[in-house]
């Protein structure tokens, strides 16, 4: 067990669900608690850290509309009008780091020379990756925001679920409407809620990261 992790996606969980009741764009596209745990499906080329063999052997990402198609099953989480992540389940992890760690247009794909093979995509924005660093304590998490290098925006994976909750729950007290709808600029109330929040949790470089990650 994992106590501060198991934290982190309980409080995730419950702000998810509570925006999803009232604000949510999508039925049955979310990540849930399992029943009771599982052993993940993960392909053999793929080598989970302590953090993620948690969240994907407690949890599911459920997407209705993948099931028996091709389609890459993942969760949808909404930030309210700002941002909209893809969490890729653990079944298609593989597919997700086609482009970053291997590439080529068909098996066998090579190992990309500057992928850290201990970087694994496990969620998307707008396809720039969010990225969990398997090897290091408490599995950080990094943004690469269009083709750049890859920046942390976390210490571990429970503070990028606890920092996830801080931006759902705030969204959700604005009603979903973090942008302003003319200027399409982040509502200064919104990022007032958030900022001491989050730097408070992940530091100011951290926050800076997640900020120019989310376009908030």
């Amino acid at each position: 067990m994992m106590p501060l992790l198991g934290a982190a996606l309980t409080r995730f969980v419950e702000q998810q669900d509570l925006y999803n009741e009232t604000y949510g764009l999508f039925q049955n596209h979310d990540l849930r608690p399992r029943a009771f745990p599982v052993q993940p499906e993960v392909d053999k080329r793929i080598s989970l850290s302590p953090e993620l063999e948690y969240l994907y052997s407690h949890y599911e990402m459920v997407d209705a509309q993948a099931e028996g198609t091709l389609k890459m099953k993942s969760a949808a989480v909404e930030i309210g009008d700002a941002a909209l992540l893809f969490f890729v389940a653990p079944e298609h992890l593989h597919r997700q780091q086609l482009g970053f760690r291997w590439v080529g247009l068909q098996e066998p794909y090579e190992e990309s020379a500057s992928w850290s093979p201990n970087h694994m995509v496990i969620a998307n924005v707008n396809d720039d990756p969010i990225i969990v660093d398997t090897e290091a304590p408490d599995s950080p998490v990094y943004v690469a925001f269009e083709g750049g290098e890859p920046k942390r925006i976390a210490a571990s994976l429970a503070n990028f679920f606890n920092a996830l909750s801080i931006l759902i729950e705030a969204a959700r007290s604005l009603a979903g409407e973090v942008k302003d709808e003319e200027t399409y600029e982040t509502k200064p109330e919104y990022l007032s809620e958030v900022e001491p929040k989050l730097e408070k949790l992940l530091g100011q470089e951290h926050t800076k990261h997640l900020f120019e990650y989310l376009s908030l």
